[in-house]
């Protein structure tokens, strides 16, 4: 911008020049030789630019705007890198709640016809990856026992019975672990159990 103003700056400058000089010279022919000049250096200031343009240095220009657009693609990728992690993140956590909903529902009728059991929480660990994969990936599934049928339906707050070291206890959650994993097809090692027991 500051450029422009120069450039236009000197033109009217220049034009005002001419027109002085004009008014200074006496009437002959010496004046249209004059006027010839200066319409001749008008045309240099006008195309100035275009002739600083060609003096200066060509390639210092192209490299110039070479990185600039490196820069720009660089932080384009950068960006479209950002979004393409979000988006794979929001799908693994989508695919994690829809698999939990799924296995919940595969043990729900037997868990509540064996054990009187619901399943209150169902939450997975997985691998720190850049590329996840379900359910390769999954490292550990915590599932939290209740015998509640349904807690949406409690009206009051009831004590909750939490046995900790009971070796009956062990034995249950290491049978459940046996149940829900030939259910789910997973690694016994990977399920662990809790039982919250509920007067």
């Amino acid at each position: 911008m500051g450029f422009l103003t120069e450039w236009i700056s000197h033109i009217i400058t220049f034009i005002l020049l001419a027109v002085v000089i004009e008014l200074i010279l006496p009437n002959g022919s010496f004046q249209k030789y004059v006027k010839m000049v200066v319409g001749l250096l008008l045309i240099v200031v006008i195309f100035s630019p275009i002739f600083r343009l060609f003096t200066g240095d060509v390639e210092k220009m192209i490299a110039s705007f070479q990185k600039t657009e490196m820069v720009q693609n660089e932080s384009i990728e950068n960006e479209i890198e950002k979004k393409k992690t979000e988006i794979q993140a929001s799908q693994h956590a989508y695919i994690l709640e829809q698999m939990a909903v799924q296995m919940k529902t595969v043990v729900a009728e037997e868990l509540m016809r064996t054990y009187g059991l619901t399943i209150a929480d169902l939450s997975f660990v997985i691998a720190k990856k850049n590329e996840i994969q379900i359910p390769q990936d999954i490292e550990k599934i915590n599932v939290v026992l209740t015998n509640e049928q349904d807690e949406r339906a409690i009206s009051t707050i009831k004590p909750i019975d939490v046995h900790i070291s009971s070796d009956q206890t062990n034995e249950e959650t290491t049978d459940l672990a046996t149940f829900l994993a030939s259910k789910w097809e997973v690694d016994e090692k990977k399920i662990a159990v809790q039982l919250e027991r509920r007067e």
